[in-house]
Order: C-alpha cells, then sequence, then structure tokens
C-alpha cells in the first residue's frame, strides 16, 4: 500500500519535469532566435536592354529587433550602367561605385565609365523599421544587361547587431531575383528610358568606398528550432508513459462494509461450535 502510494506520488513529477523542459527549451530559443526578415523585388519579370523600376520590399520579422540598415548589392558579373535610388522617407540611401574596364551604355545613350554596385539604405535616427513592419525602398535601373536573371544579394542590420544575408551562398536565404526576358523582335530596348522620370525622383545619395561583411545570420535557424522542439516534447511523453507502465496498479482496500460481514461470520461460527 505505501509503495503505491510513493509510486502514484512520483508519477505528477515525470510530467512535471518534462513540462520544465520544454518550457525551459522554448525559453532558451526565443531568447537565441536570431533576427529574421523577408525580402522580395517586384517586378519579377523584366525586358533585357530596358529600364526598370525595381521595388524592394521588406518585412522585419524579429520579435525584438528594429532593422537599421538594409544593403542592396548588383550583381558584379552583369554590371548595371545607371542605378539611382528614388526618394523614401526615413531611409537614406549611400552608394558604392567602381570603376568598369569597358564603358557601358546608358539609357540615354551616353557612355559610363563609373557603375553602382551597391546601395545601402541608412534608417533615420529613431525612425528605423520596428518588428512587425514593412517599408518599400526603391530603384531606378538600366539598361537591363543581357542576362536571364539578375540576382540581388540583400544583407540587413539589426538593432541588436545581427545581419540576415540573402545571397543564395549555402545557409543563407535566397536572394531576391528579377528574370529578364529578351526584348522582342523588332524592340531595341531602352523602352523606359523615356517615361520612368528617374533622375528627376532620385534621392541623393553618399558614395562610399566599399559595402561593409558581417557575420552571417543563421536563416535555417528557425527550422532546426522546431525540429528540436518536438524531439523534447517526444523525449518528454515517452518518459511519461514509460513511467506510467512501470507504476503497478494501487490493490484495493478493504471497504468498511466488508469488515464487520467478516466479523459476523466469525462470531457466528464459534456461535455454532459451542451449541450442544
Amino acid at each position: 500500500m505505501e509503495y503505491n502510494q510513493d509510486q502514484s506520488r512520483r508519477r505528477p513529477r515525470w510530467a512535471v519535469r518534462a513540462a520544465i523542459a520544454g518550457a525551459g527549451a522554448l525559453a532558451l530559443l526565443g531568447v537565441a532566435a536570431p533576427a529574421a526578415a523577408d525580402v522580395t523585388v517586384t517586378p519579377t519579370e523584366a525586358v533585357q536592354g530596358d529600364g526598370a523600376d525595381v521595388t524592394f520590399r521588406v518585412t522585419n520579422d524579429s520579435r525584438t529587433a528594429s532593422i537599421t540598415e538594409i544593403d542592396v548589392q548588383m550583381p558584379l558579373d552583369s554590371p548595371i550602367a545607371e542605378v539611382y535610388p528614388l526618394s523614401v522617407d526615413d531611409w537614406a540611401p549611400a552608394m558604392t561605385n567602381v570603376q568598369v574596364d569597358k564603358p557601358l551604355e546608358s539609357l540615354h545613350g551616353y557612355q559610363i565609365t563609373e557603375v553602382t554596385t551597391g546601395v545601402k539604405w541608412i534608417a533615420v535616427e529613431g525612425r528605423a523599421l520596428p518588428p512587425g513592419a514593412t517599408t518599400e525602398l526603391f530603384l531606378s535601373i538600366g539598361p537591363l544587361p543581357k542576362t536571364q536573371q539578375l540576382l540581388f544579394a540583400v544583407t540587413l542590420l539589426h538593432s541588436d547587431g545581427t545581419q540576415v544575408r540573402m545571397t543564395g551562398q549555402p545557409g543563407e536565404s535566397p536572394a531576391p531575383a528579377l528574370t529578364l526576358k529578351a526584348a522582342p523582335a523588332g524592340q531595341g530596348g531602352h523602352a523606359a528610358a523615356h517615361g520612368g522620370g528617374a533622375d528627376a525622383n532620385a534621392a541623393p545619395a553618399a558614395d562610399v568606398d566599399d559595402a561593409g561583411d558581417g557575420p552571417a545570420g543563421g536563416t535555417s535557424y528557425l527550422t532546426w528550432s522546431l525540429v528540436a522542439l518536438l524531439f523534447i516534447a517526444a523525449i518528454a511523453v515517452v518518459s511519461v508513459v514509460l513511467q506510467n507502465r512501470r507504476t503497478p496498479a494501487p490493490a484495493a482496500a478493504p471497504t468498511d462494509a466488508e469488515e464487520p460481514a467478516e466479523s459476523d461470520s466469525q462470531d457466528a461460527g464459534k456461535t455454532m461450535a459451542t451449541t450442544p
């Protein structure tokens, strides 16, 4: 009887320990989870040789950190002659320019010897992108190179110092992409050169020598976090089940109604034995 009571007292402890372990793991993941974000580019398609107004839509998926810098790198193997960041409230663009060995033709037909390889938007003080918020940044670019796809490597810097990199490299998120199609027969390209008004709307930008490279963010962290939580939960369930199987069922205690009946039968036997 005492053994069964002890076992019944121990049984809830396994569930409590499992719950504590799961809660602790969840809390640890919540504290250690890196900053996250989502970046898309529109339009998704454009024509080779034309100009395009490209929109980068950035959503801050972090629960605690704001985004303070958004860095977009142009593909080095397919340079673009003209890159103009358009004005956006709360963000100041800084451009990185390099000299090219072979001049490129601009949308307006003149030769370009210095091209923009990156644009970094820096949030105005006190106006960083808060958790859960979305912003849109705009580039007017062209002529688009004769390649099948443009990949824009994006790096986001958060207020807690963490970075999220979307470059398509192993362990990192895919880079936002713009698919390029060949111009229709008879169309020489530069179709957007006269209608975009990019030069008039372009935001003043500061030139910088080098784009900063920081530590890569763990973009596959969320997937591994979920796997770890499921594994911990499975261990907790198995522990509770095994403990329940090892615990013997408690013996049924005699009821008050049964004890008088047994006593009465013994008294009756004694009476019969003494009767002559």
